[in-house]
C-alpha cells in the first residue's frame, strides 16, 4: 500500500447525544454539550495549518470538525468512505453463510480498507500536507490496526472522546501517535 507523504490528524466524534434512545436516523445524532465543549477545545489542540479538513456524513462527525473549519475558513468535505461501519455487516455477500464465523474479521477489514482509500484519496489531494478528518469509533482502531500490521509499528494508546491521532506517511514510513484530549 502506498500513501503518499501527508499528516492526517485522525479525529474520532467527540461526545454525542447517547445511542441508547435516540429515535431518529443515527447518522442525524448531534453531539451533546460535552461533545461541543470537546470540539472547540480540539482548535487550539490540532493547530495550524491545515490543507483540508474532512468528515464521515453524519452530524457528530462533521460537528466535531466545523470548530476547526470555522477557525481555518476551510469547508468541511464530505467522504462516504469515512462513515460507520454499521456492526461490520458488510460485505453482505462475504459476512454470511460459510463466512459466518470470520464476519467480524472480514467486515473489520473491509472497513480498514474503505479508510485506506479515504486516506489515500486525502493524501493525493493534499500530498506533503496535514489534513484532519473525523470518523467512528468502530472504523478508526480498525484503520489504525491494519497500519500498524502492515507497517510493523506498534498500535498508538486508545484515546478518550475529545482526543485524536496523528498519522504521519513520510518516505514510506508510518508514525502512528495519540493525543488525549486536553483537560
Amino acid at each position: 500500500m502506498l500513501i503518499p507523504d501527508v499528516t492526517l490528524e485522525l479525529v474520532p466524534h467527540c461526545e454525542s447525544v447517547p445511542r441508547q434512545g435516540w429515535e431518529g436516523d443515527h447518522d442525524a445524532r448531534p453531539l451533546s454539550g460535552l461533545g461541543r465543549r470537546q470540539a472547540e477545545a480540539l482548535v487550539p489542540a490540532v493547530g495550524l495549518p491545515v490543507d483540508a479538513i474532512f468528515s464521515s456524513p453524519a452530524r457528530r462527525c462533521r460537528e466535531t470538525v466545523e470548530p476547526l473549519a470555522r477557525a481555518t475558513g476551510l469547508p468541511v468535505e464530505c467522504l462516504e468512505t469515512l462513515a460507520e461501519a454499521d456492526g461490520f455487516r458488510e460485505p453482505a455477500e462475504w459476512v454470511g453463510g460459510v463466512y459466518a464465523p470470520v464476519a467480524g474479521a472480514i467486515g473489520g477489514a473491509w472497513s480498514a480498507g474503505r479508510m485506506a482509500y479515504a486516506l489515500t484519496s486525502m493524501a493525493r489531494r493534499h500530498p506533503g500536507g496535514r489534513v484532519v478528518a473525523s470518523s467512528h469509533g468502530d472504523v478508526i482502531p480498525a484503520l489504525l490496526a491494519m497500519l500498524s500490521g502492515y507497517a510493523g509499528t506498534p498500535l498508538p494508546d486508545v484515546v478518550e472522546r475529545g482526543g485524536r491521532y496523528t498519522l504521519r506517511f513520510d518516505g514510506g514510513t508510518v508514525t502512528l501517535t495519540s493525543h488525549q484530549p486536553v483537560s
